[in-house]
This record gives C-alpha cells, sequence and structure tokens, in this order.
C-alpha cells in the first residue's frame, strides 16, 4: 500500500506516543499533515517552454515540521 493510499488518523492514542517521543508515532503524526504542509511550501517556476512547474522547498517544510513537533511536545504535553 502506498503512503498516499493509507489513511493517517489522528487518534489519542497517536498523539500520546508522539508526545512522549516515540518516532514512528512522530512519522504518523507529520503524515497526516503532510498535504497540507506541501501546499504551504510549494511554489511555481515558468520553465523556458512556458509551462508550470510545481516545487516542494524542502528546506522550508523540513522548519515546518519542526515546529508542527515541537508544538506537539510543548502544547499536547500539557494536556496528556
Amino acid at each position: 500500500m502506498s503512503r498516499k493510499a493509507q489513511s493517517h488518523e489522528l487518534t489519542y492514542d497517536l498523539i500520546k506516543r508522539a508526545v512522549h517521543g516515540e518516532p514512528a508515532a512522530i512519522e504518523e503524526y507529520l503524515l497526516h499533515y503532510d498535504a497540507y504542509i506541501n501546499s504551504l511550501v510549494e511554489y511555481e517556476t515558468t520553465g523556458l517552454d512556458g509551462r508550470v512547474y510545481r516545487h516542494i522547498d524542502e528546506d522550508m517544510k523540513v522548519q515546518v515540521q519542526m515546529k508542527l513537533v515541537d508544538a506537539l511536545q510543548k502544547k499536547w504535553r500539557k494536556l496528556i
């Protein structure tokens, strides 16, 4: 099954495991938001042929993911 075909549902158990630092849970948490993060960091360029190409700024994507994990650790830890 491809990553896009999988359902990444946010559950209390997943968030709890991610807050406690389980790497697999953090990865699944980030995969839940992957499409949204990609839409935030996407930019367009126009090629010499006039076609529009969409690219993902990988550096910015990592920054957004780190902010999301930081918020997970700080905000959710108080609630769990």
